[in-house]
């Protein structure tokens, strides 16, 4: 039987020292993806690196999360996208299975409405910012990372902080 060393080195091998240390952050965040899966009451996703424009992406009726290489290797914007992707996952799945008892409901259908018809993509603007999917999504990975993991995070822009702030208040 093959040690765990000899195991690494013939990956490292076949795919190379790169693809190597991006297999071994994607292990290393399955706890987490596991762990929010299970509080979302979501199935849990397999995490893949692509090279796409944004940090992360899901893509819901596959049923997977793609991060971009670069976050992928960096474990807290990895744990801030795996967080956000997931609740995006979350809200998906409400609206598909019409969970009439989530309050968010109408503005979540709202929010996917908009992201069809402008790509579904992150078009830097406000009107992106402040849809309620975002800021849900948003709030979600800064409480859930700082409730359940002990980190505290902050986005860049104060004022859309504060707001994630009172989100969290009224929501979490």
């Amino acid at each position: 039987m093959k040690t765990k060393e000899q195991i690494d080195k013939d990956f490292i091998e076949a795919f190379g020292e790169e693809q190597f240390k991006i297999q071994e952050a994607i292990d290393a965040l399955e706890p987490l993806s596991k762990e929010v899966a299970e509080y979302l009451k979501v199935p849990q996703l397999p995490i893949v690196v692509e090279p796409i424009p944004e940090d992360s992406r899901i893509y819901y009726k596959e049923g997977f999360i793609v991060l971009r290489k670069d976050i992928a290797l960096n474990k807290l914007e990895a744990m801030k996208s795996i967080c956000h992707e997931y609740k995006h996952y979350y809200q998906f799945l409400c609206i598909k299975h019409e969970k009439y008892d989530e309050p968010l409901l109408e503005y979540y259908a709202e929010g996917f409405i908009y992201m069809i018809e402008h790509g579904n993509k992150n078009d830097g603007t406000m009107d992106y910012y402040s849809l309620v999917i975002e800021i849900d999504a948003f709030a979600f990975q800064k409480y859930y990372l700082k409730e359940f993991c002990g980190i505290e995070t902050h986005y860049p822009n104060k004022e859309y902080d504060k707001i994630l702030d009172k989100f969290i208040k009224k929501f979490y």
